[in-house]
């Protein structure tokens, strides 16, 4: 099976390449339109923008399968899966695998279906995974297969979202035990488990003209506060503090926005930003106290997935993270 993964140089799809390059089965080819990823022995590499309509249609030439694994701004991601639908209509490519998210079920609380009602009401990347996920469906409309992945908080070696930057806050002592602030559901899943659902969704049987979705998260990721807790003891960045909701509010809403509109001023620039803090973005006070449980149970039994346990997931997250300089 020849297989294009869009994003290959994210934290995402570069894992996925690396397992890819490793199955019998398949051959992967690495898609980006930033640097080519080296050092993947078997990968093949194109450099396409992926929202350029002939460029993709002319790079999906042959392949089997396409995996969206593309990140960025909302036009990447919404205009970017409108794009890639054409594309793969016109060039006759059968497959495409979707990354999603959960925050396309908004603010939702309780157990998490994939039958519950998208809610486009987390900001512009909530909204545009929404959108993207409409073009996906209209693919499956004209007769494609598609299987669409929806994540919790993706994390392991190499996630600098929800390992990186919360190691960094927890060894500055922005972050630890948030009390009632933080006692919402993780949601994580291990990296290694998102590429097997994709490995699984690449060789799943069903027919054209259909869409399925599957929730991606393991049965034990534990509350908030817990995770907090434990990659700080295994970072040992203790004494482990308790921080208040007003300490909070004043990073997030505060701190934050100046520390984003320097952060992107020093890109513009192309000037080193890896001193500044990290930026906390508001939304994730929402995110850390929201009760919202996702039920993995049908990614279980119909892609066959078996979960990284959690403890196993948090050593080799902490492992990672200890071996990188850490900037606080």
């Amino acid at each position: 099976m020849k297989v294009l993964v869009l994003g290959g140089t994210g934290h995402i799809g570069k894992r996925l390449l690396q397992i890819l390059s490793q199955t019998s089965w398949s051959k992967a080819t690495g898609a980006s339109r930033g640097r080519e990823q080296s050092g993947i022995k078997g990968v093949e590499w194109v450099r396409i923008d992926a929202c350029n309509p002939l460029d993709l249609t002319a790079a999906l030439q042959g392949f089997d399968a396409v995996v969206n694994c593309v990140a960025g701004d909302a036009h990447s991601i919404s205009e970017g899966a409108r794009v890639l639908v054409q594309a793969a209509l016109n060039a006759k490519c059968p497959r495409i695998i979707h990354l999603s998210t959960m925050s396309v079920y908004g603010r939702a609380e309780g157990t998490v279906q994939e039958t519950t009602p998208l809610n486009p009401n987390l900001g512009w990347y909530g909204r545009a995974k929404c959108e993207a996920e409409h073009h996906i469906n209209e693919f499956a409309r004209q007769g494609g297969q598609a299987i669409q992945l929806r994540p919790g908080c993706v994390y392991g070696p190499g996630s600098d979202l929800w390992v990186g930057r919360i190691g960094r806050w927890l060894q500055a002592g922005r972050l630890g035990d948030l009390g009632i602030a933080g006692d919402g559901w993780s949601n994580l899943v291990h990296v290694d488990d998102v590429c097997h659902a994709v490995l699984a969704a690449l060789q799943f049987q069903f027919h054209s003209g259909e869409v399925l979705t599957f929730n991606l998260a393991a049965p034990d990721s534990p509350r908030w506060n817990e995770y907090f807790v434990d990659l700080a003891l295994a970072l040992e960045a203790t004494p482990v503090r308790r921080i208040g909701q007003r300490q909070l509010q004043l990073d997030a809403w505060g701190l934050g926005p100046p520390l984003k509109i320097l952060q992107k001023a020093l890109k513009r620039a192309r000037l080193s930003h890896t001193a500044l803090p990290d930026p906390m973005p508001p939304g994730l006070l929402g995110l850390w106290s929201q009760h919202i449980h996702l039920d993995a149970n049908l990614a279980t039994e119909k892609l066959g997935l078996t979960w990284t346990p959690y403890a196993e997931g948090l050593e080799s997250s902490a492992a990672w993270l200890r071996a990188k300089p850490i900037e606080i």
